[in-house]
Order: structure tokens, then sequence, then C-alpha cells
């Protein structure tokens, strides 16, 4: 059995000491009963939210469902959900592929936004019916459907998008197997009836291990394919194919980065409060938010070199084609939305990151984490909602000869904004009052592969390496 030694610079990282396995099935199980006065006031807030969200987005598919360009808000935050929600559940599978101890605790929470994607789902049913066919009037649109049947860009996105939200639950369910028995042994009432049905008789064999660790395997590769190809399918069929003459092939790439960017820092906010009102700090080490503050951070130098990948071929480039898509989607309409995310997505987190004394921390990294995902609704804005406000009779042009002028939200924009964000928000607190926010098995696997020592001057995680 092989290990390592990681070591801390200061006291203030000291490893807290072992839980008793009885001690973390007890507690955490708890963790779904005792909702306190904050989590209802906060979860019956963001449901409300949620509810005016979707009526407003009923009321402005009557006023203005017949008008495309009024929907680029929509199509904005349908990108942004694909990229919190689907993003985050990575760090529940790329991690633990690479034996990472450190993210153990914090895979379930990970994998609980999943069940956001139920949202995008709902965003983009209007768009869906909005989004042109590939022939019109015996003339095929640009796009990536080549010989296609007319509706191939509304079939497969939705197929997608439903792939993608099946398979994250999947990963999460299996993944929560030994969870659920462990509710079944220690929880009461309606949650011990639940684990019981969805334990499937888990007693913790040599066999049902190795299954369970092929499943997370499994589930947890495809994933990732399902949710690039996703991401590459909204980025073009929603976003490059209503722009004339749009041929940006580095782009979908820059969104999926971006995505994973994006799903770290929605997790490293989630992780922050539900260990502050949790009381969970015994089980969420600093190890955690300081490995996932690296990750942000490179992350965050990926998001500037993708950008300036695309947008290089567009300057030197200097055709009309060129010229024209640089005037809409950088100096045109949206050019506000423009600088202010490059800045809040890219060079403050760079700024703020770069310090290890923020990387070790916790608060300045929820400011940075919040800071990144305002600046990725910006950026997702300027690109989706300049896209969305050329007019559909203009789609068939070789290139943009008109660049629309700026499209500002009205009260049901929004409303749709808020609520979406409100109601994915809301579904995954909730989700916590069904089952433990932290994997109980995954905690108590912490506790057996890791102890604290002293290490030199310091302290240090001591983790074996049992495979």
């Amino acid at each position: 059995m092989a290990s390592e030694a990681v070591a801390h610079e200061s006291e203030h990282h000291a490893p807290p000491p072992k839980v008793d396995a009885d001690v973390v099935a007890r507690e955490l199980i708890a963790t779904t009963t005792n909702a306190s006065v904050r989590f209802k006031a906060i979860a019956w807030t963001l449901g409300i939210l949620g509810v005016i969200g979707i009526v407003a987005l009923i009321l402005k598919w009557v006023n203005d469902g017949d008008d495309s360009t009024k929907w680029g808000y929509v199509a904005t935050i349908v990108s942004f959900l694909l990229a919190v929600c689907g993003g985050a559940p990575m760090v529940a599978m790329a991690p633990v592929m690479a034996k990472a101890n450190w993210v153990r605790p914090v895979t379930r929470l990970a994998a609980l936004f999943s069940f956001g994607s139920v949202v995008t789902i709902i965003m983009l049913i209007p768009l869906v019916a909005l989004l042109p066919p590939l022939v019109t009037e015996g003339a095929r649109r640009r796009s990536i459907w080549f010989e296609a049947p007319d509706y191939a860009p509304h079939i497969w996105s939705v197929v997608g998008l439903l792939l993608l939200a099946l398979t994250g639950i999947m990963l999460f369910y299996s993944a929560a197997i030994p969870d659920f028995a462990s509710m079944r042994d220690h929880a009461t009432g309606w949650r011990q009836r639940l684990g019981k049905r969805l334990a499937r008789g888990w007693v913790g064999t040599d066999v049902q291990w190795r299954t369970l660790r092929m499943r997370i395997g499994m589930f947890g590769t495809f994933y990732f394919l399902i949710l690039v190809f996703v991401t590459f399918l909204i980025s073009t069929d929603y976003g490059q194919s209503v722009i004339p003459g749009s041929r940006d092939a580095i782009y979908p790439m820059s969104l999926t980065i971006s995505s994973f960017q994006g799903g770290v820092a929605a997790l490293v906010i989630a992780l922050y409060f539900a260990r502050k009102w949790m009381g969970l700090e015994k089980f969420v080490h600093l190890d955690a938010f300081w490995s996932l503050s690296r990750l942000l951070f490179a992350l965050t130098l990926l998001w500037v070199y993708f950008f300036y990948s695309s947008f290089i071929v567009f300057w030197y480039g200097r055709s009309a084609n060129d010229i024209a898509t640089l005037d809409l989607l950088i100096r045109g309409p949206m050019i506000y939305a423009f600088i202010a995310g490059a800045i809040l997505i890219w060079f403050v987190p760079w700024w703020i990151l770069i310090w290890n004394r923020v990387r070790r921390g916790t608060s300045a990294m929820v400011v940075g984490s919040f800071i990144i995902l305002i600046g990725l609704l910006l950026d997702r804005a300027r690109y989706f909602v300049s896209a969305w406000s050329v007019p559909q009779d203009q789609i068939h042009q070789k290139w943009l000869k008109v660049v629309p002028e700026t499209y500002f939200p009205n009260i049901y924009d929004i409303l749709i904004m808020v609520g979406a964000i409100s109601l994915a928000a809301v579904i995954i607190m909730l989700m916590t009052r069904v089952i433990p926010v932290l994997s109980v098995w995954q905690v108590q696997e912490f506790n057996l592969l890791s102890k604290p020592i002293r290490y030199v001057r310091g302290h240090a995680t001591l983790v074996a390496k049992p495979d």
C-alpha cells in the first residue's frame, strides 16, 4: 500500500480529527430533517421566484411568441444553466477517476446539480419552437446538419438535454445506493421507507462494491461525453447558426471550458454555505476548497486562451464576414456586456485566485466564484442575445449586412432569468431534504484512507492508496 503526505503551512489548515463511522452516518442523515428557519425561508423565497419565472415565460410566449429577436435572454439562461448545472457534476467524476482523496466528501453535492437540468429543459421549450427549420422556401441555412432532416437541430438538442439529465441522475443514484442503505438503517418515517426501496438490498459485499465503482465510472464517462455533445449543439444550433456567415470552430470548445468553470464556481458557493450553515466543518475539510481553487484558477486561465484563439482568427482575417462577426459579437450592441464579462470571468478572478492566501481560505473564494458566475452570465448574454437579435429573414445572407440595435431585457426577461436560477437552486436545496448533502460512505472512506500527522514543522494528511 502506497501513501502520500499533503503538507500544510499553518495551524489553521491542520486536518480535523477522524470521526467514528456511526457518528458520520447519524449526523449526516440528521441533516435531512434538521431544516433551520433560514433554510425554509430561503427555499420558500426561491420557490416563489421560480413560479413567477415560469408564469413570466408563459406570458412572454403569449406576447412575443412570434418574434424570435426578443428571446435572446431566454437562450442566455439556457446556456448559463447548462454551464452551471451541467458543469458541476464533472467534479463528482473527474477527480474521483484520478483517485483524488479530497473530493470524496463533496461528490454528492456536485452530483445534486444534475437535478437542475430539469429547469434547462423547461427553458429550452420555447426556443425549440422558435428555431427555424434548416430549409425555408427552398434555401438551406448554414448549420452543422448537412443533408439532415429539416428539424434535426430541434430533435437532437432536446434528446441531448434529456440524456444529459438522465445520465446525471443515474450518476447520482449509482453513487448514492450505500447512503440509501444507511437511511434504511438509521432514518425514520418516509425516509427510511425510501431508503429501503432504493437501497436494493445493499449490504456492502465485494461484488456490490465492484459493481458500484463500475457504474460510477461508466455513467461518469457517458456524462462527460454527453455534456460536451450538448454544449456543442446549443452553441451551434442556438448561437452560431442564427448568425449569418458565422464560422467559429473554436467557440463550442470555449463554451465547454467556461461550463466547467461555472460548474466549479457554483460548487464552491454551495459547498461554502452547506459547510457553514449545516455545521459540516468536521466533514468538509479546507483541503477541498484548496483543491477546488486550483482547479478554478486553471479553468480561468483556459477561458482567456480559448477566447483569444477564437478572436485572433477574425481579427487577422479581416474579410467582410469576419468584420461583420466582430461588429455583432465584440464591437456591436453588446460591447459593454463583452467588456464586463471578460473582466469578471477572467481578469478579476485571476487577480483574486493568484494569491495563495485566497486559495487556502473560503470567504474570498466564494466572492471570486460569485464574480465568475456574474461574468459567465454576461458573456452568455453577449453572444446569445446578439445572435437572436438577428431577424430570421436575414439568416440566409452570406454575412450580416446590418448590425441590429441593442436589445435590453424587459420585465419578462428579468423575471425569467431570476426565476430559472431560483427554481434550479430550490430543486437542489430540496434534494438535500431527501438524501444527505455529503456522501456518508465516501466520508467514511476518506476517514479510513487518511489520518492527520505532523510533517516537519507543520501538519499533513497521510493518504493511503488502496489500489
